[in-house]
């Protein structure tokens, strides 16, 4: 068993009778030594190992810190040591005790080794730990002993740990932030983690790809010989389309409007990015866009970034970046834009002169289609309107009156008129009054004059 000088040097003050100083530090080596050396109380009373073990008892793990602290320092022979004399669970059960009342506790457990680490947190998730607590901690952990080190020297340890981290996380979708998973992915693939352990990273990515940021992508990309890993972003999104049906629309048109964008941030930031990488990009986002998206502005920005970047391409090579561009699908605003863009290939210039001409026509078409329509709806709605008239005068019955008088020379009398068959329209003008001899023929309302009988009231 190797010891600590320093422990060594307490445990032979301790023999030779001198007072020693216990602490959080040092209580797990001294028990150890004092186990290994058989210090019990068998061979002297109040001997080192009942010491350590009151001390343990009574100072150490009443707190969580303090256990923490003694448990932190503890090298993987002690913990095997450990192990051996039945204190490691002594240790977990103190702890996972302590957490469950106390969830805030759980962020003090990432300081652990994976070797206590992993044990406990599983210990916890047996009980009622809330799941978004439990994926903090293991995030965090993984942040603090893969993310933040920087030591070439513990890649094997780094490996081991997002291993175990995959393989804690939970699967359900927008429990975990994409940025994490993408980090997460990146680094399993660098330190050559298991082939579980990357897929079980892609297959959490593909499951919330919509609910992920163009920033988020950008983390896989580019590799260390500054191209971009085309195939994995093919497979995560073949993953993704594979998971939704075309009910899930909105979840389409979020992933590309995300393509979009990365494109625009690759085209943008990425100086030595070269024409076939962006190509390659680019028909990726056209992909995910077709028949999702209405217009390629996005697919345009992206092209006018790359070339702002990269003013020393030939015309071909700008030919190349603008393969995959559809001019018919730019918006009248970005066909403006391009018009006047100088950065462009002529012939594509053509083309979007082309569709502007196209867009204009097509907007004035419609524009008289529009007009026309309206004065056939007002027509139509003047003609209901007629008909409707129509048919509550034809219900009207037009008989001979002979409740109503008329003063005729002072005289009154009863004017009987006789029912006559008349059209619509002849009915309609004989009511608002087309009656008298000027307006007869005007009207043409043909009514057959009778002589009139006057009959004189006593």
């Amino acid at each position: 068993m190797d010891i600590n000088p320093s422990i060594f040097h307490l445990v032979t003050r301790f023999c030779y009778g001198y007072k020693i100083d216990l602490s959080a530090d040092n209580i797990v080596s001294v028990l150890c030594i004092a186990y290994y050396l058989d210090m019990s109380d068998d061979h002297s009373s109040n001997n080192l190992l009942n010491k350590a073990v009151t001390f343990l008892e009574q100072r150490v793990l009443m707190s969580c810190n303090e256990t923490v602290k003694a448990l932190r320092i503890c090298s993987d022979k002690i913990l095997d040591k450990l192990a051996d004399v039945g204190l490691i669970e002594v240790f977990l059960d103190s702890l996972v005790e302590k957490a469950l009342n106390d969830t805030r506790l759980l962020q003090d457990l990432i300081t652990l080794p994976l070797r206590l680490y992993e044990p406990l947190i599983l210990e916890l998730s047996k009980h009622n730990v809330s799941i978004e607590k439990f994926v903090a901690s293991v995030c965090n952990y993984a942040k603090r002993w893969v993310f933040e080190k920087d030591d070439g020297s513990v890649s094997r340890n780094k490996r081991e740990v997002i291993e175990a981290v995959e393989k804690l996380l939970p699967h359900e979708r927008g429990i975990i932030s994409c940025g994490f998973l993408f980090k997460s992915l990146k680094e399993s693939i660098f330190l050559d983690a298991c082939s579980d352990c990357r897929k079980g990273f892609e297959v959490r990515i593909s499951n919330q790809l919509d609910m992920a940021r163009a920033k988020d992508l950008l983390i896989l990309s580019p590799t260390e010989d500054g191209s971009y890993d085309i195939e994995l972003l093919k497979t995560i999104l073949k993953s993704f389309y594979s998971n939704y049906s075309v009910s899930d629309l909105s979840r389409f048109v979020s992933v590309a409007r995300m393509l979009e964008e990365f494109l625009l941030e690759a085209a943008a930031s990425d100086a030595d990015l070269r024409v076939g990488t962006f190509k390659e990009l680019a028909e990726i986002a056209v992909a995910a866009s077709c028949d999702v998206l209405s217009y390629s502005d996005g697919i345009y920005r992206a092209i006018d970034a790359f070339l702002e970047r990269h003013r020393d391409l030939i015309e071909s090579e700008k030919m190349e970046a603008c393969r995959f561009l559809e001019c018919k699908k730019l918006s009248p605003e970005a066909c403006e834009h391009a018009s006047k863009n100088e950065k462009l290939p002529l012939r594509i210039v053509m083309q979007v002169l082309f569709v502007s001409q196209m867009q204009i026509r097509d907007k004035v078409a419609r524009e008289m289609k529009g007009v026309v329509e309206e004065k056939t709806q007002d027509q139509v709605h003047e003609d209901d309107e007629v008909e409707s008239m129509s048919k509550k005068l034809l219900k009207l019955e037009i008989e001979p009156d002979y409740s109503k008088k008329r003063k005729i020379d002072n005289l009154e009398c009863v004017v009987y008129c006789e029912k006559k068959k008349t059209s619509v329209w002849r009915e309609v003008k004989r009511k608002f009054g087309c009656m008298t001899s000027s307006t007869m023929d005007a009207c043409n309302c043909h009514f057959k004059k009778r002589k009139k009988t006057y009959h004189l009231y006593k």
